[in-house]
C-alpha cells in the first residue's frame, strides 16, 4: 500500500507546471470560486472559476473574451493571474496562464489547499501566514476513535498528519468528506491515501 501511495506534492506539481505551454498536458481539478477579470474590450466583469491547474483554467462569464485576448484574472483564494484566452463558448472560456515558474509554484500550492480545505473539513490556522497544507483536521478511524491532528501536507490524492497517535497500516480513516487508508507511518505522524469519490474524474488542462 505504501508503494501505491503517491502524493501530488509540490515537487511533482512543479514538474507538471513546466509543461504548461503544451496544450492539455496536466490535470485540472474542479474548483468553483468567484472572482473577476479585466477584458481589454468589455472592461471588468464578474466570473466564476470552474476548474483550474497551474497552467490554465476554465471560467464561466456572461460575456467571455475572444480567443487570443490577454486578460487579468483575480480569483478569491488564488489571487491575481494573467493569461491568454484559448477558446470560448456562450458563457465560458478557457485561459492559459502566462506566469513565471515561481508564480506557478505558489498557484499550485494554493490550488491544492483550496481543493482539499472544504471537503476534508480542515480548520485553517489564521494566526499563521497562508501556506498549503497547514491547519487542523479531525480524523475518524474504523474502530470509532476520533483524533485531531495537524496537517503537514495535503494533496489531491492524499494527506500527511502530525500527531502522537499511531494508527495501523491500511486502517480505514475518514477526514471530512474523504475516506482513505493509512499508507505510511513515521515518528510523529502518518500519511493517508484517499479513495477517490465515486464518479470523480480528472480533467486535462
Amino acid at each position: 500500500m505504501a508503494d501505491t501511495f503517491t502524493r501530488l506534492d509540490r515537487r511533482k506539481i512543479r514538474v507538471a507546471a513546466r509543461g504548461a505551454e503544451d496544450k492539455r498536458k496536466h490535470r485540472r481539478v474542479p474548483l468553483q470560486l468567484h472572482g473577476r477579470f479585466l477584458d481589454p474590450h468589455s472592461g471588468e466583469q464578474k466570473c466564476r472559476l470552474l476548474d483550474v491547474s497551474p497552467g490554465g483554467a476554465k471560467i464561466m462569464a456572461k460575456k467571455p473574451p475572444m480567443p487570443g485576448d490577454t486578460i487579468i484574472l483575480l480569483i478569491d483564494g488564488l489571487g491575481r493571474m494573467e493569461g491568454n484566452v484559448l477558446r470560448k463558448g456562450d458563457n465560458w472560456f478557457c485561459l492559459q496562464f502566462t506566469a513565471h515558474m515561481r508564480k506557478r509554484d505558489r498557484l499550485a500550492d494554493a490550488i491544492t489547499w483550496r481543493f482539499n480545505m472544504e471537503r476534508l473539513g480542515l480548520e485553517e490556522d489564521r494566526a499563521a501566514p497562508r501556506k498549503s497544507g497547514k491547519g487542523r483536521a479531525r480524523l475518524h478511524f474504523s474502530d470509532g476513535v476520533a483524533i485531531d491532528a495537524d496537517v503537514v501536507d495535503v494533496s489531491i490524492s492524499g494527506a500527511a498528519f502530525s500527531c502522537l497517535e499511531r494508527p495501523r497500516i491500511n486502517e480505514e480513516v475518514r477526514v471530512g468528506e474523504m475516506r482513505g487508508n493509512v499508507a505510511r507511518i513515521w515518528e510523529g505522524g502518518f500519511a493517508v491515501a484517499f479513495i477517490p469519490p465515486s464518479g470523480e474524474t480528472a480533467h486535462a488542462a
